[in-house]
């Protein structure tokens, strides 16, 4: 769950680079990423008082970030 908003709102936590991968579970990770994702940004679609301001908007950027990797 390294997409959790909570892992990014105030500073990037890559907690995947703590852990040696072989290819093909950096590949699975990357997709896993991408769905973890997708799932936030449906999820973050509503503002919160919850989320600082414009967190919907990072995510979004994050996502199509993702999506392009």
């Amino acid at each position: 769950m390294a997409e959790h908003v909570s892992m990014w709102v105030e500073g990037e936590v890559d907690i995947a680079r703590r852990f040696e991968l072989s290819p093909p579970e950096e590949r699975l990770m990357r997709d896993y990423r991408k769905l973890h994702g997708m799932t936030w940004l449906f999820l973050l679609s509503h503002e919160s008082p919850r989320n600082p301001p414009g967190t919907f908007r990072r995510q979004v950027e994050r996502v199509l970030a993702t999506l392009a990797a």
